[in-house]
């Protein structure tokens, strides 16, 4: 059985060049198909995924009111399947292992970034989000018995 269904990636960033950037390698890429939305804040991507559920967000570290980190143990309690990816190139190391641990963030990625490393993580996030797909399907039809 193949998983057809759309998957969307929502990327939160202040910066509208970087925004810019993930964006076109993104849709250069092989994973084009990818419904790609953008949020500039914190609010504006709470708006977006209290809409509709974003199965991967890339976030940067560095945001206005919150922390990428603390934004992700937010979104964690509205979507705990999503994929989160963070990147920064300034970090608190201990906070951020602290989520990783909590598994609040499925990966890092240093600043500054090559396409490779984008596109790398971007197929094993793609990956797990097929995966938690079927773990969801399975729960859902445990729960029909």
């Amino acid at each position: 059985m193949t998983d057809n269904r759309e998957i969307k990636l929502l990327i939160v960033d202040d910066e509208e060049q970087m925004r810019r950037v993930l964006r076109y390698i993104i849709e250069n890429s092989e994973f084009s198909y990818l419904d790609i939305k953008e949020a500039a804040s914190v609010e504006e991507a709470l708006n977006i995924v209290n809409q509709e559920k974003s199965d991967i967000v890339i976030c940067d570290y560095l945001l206005d009111h919150m922390s990428g980190i603390e934004f992700f143990s937010r979104y964690s309690d509205i979507s705990p399947f999503s994929v989160r990816i963070l990147i920064s190139g300034n970090v608190n190391y201990d906070e951020l292992r602290s989520a990783i641990e909590r598994g609040d963030i499925f990966k890092f990625i240093s600043k500054p970034f090559n396409e490779e490393e984008i596109i790398g993580v971007l197929k094993e996030a793609i990956d797990k989000v097929k995966e938690n797909r079927k773990r969801q399907d399975l729960i859902n039809r445990l729960k029909d018995f």
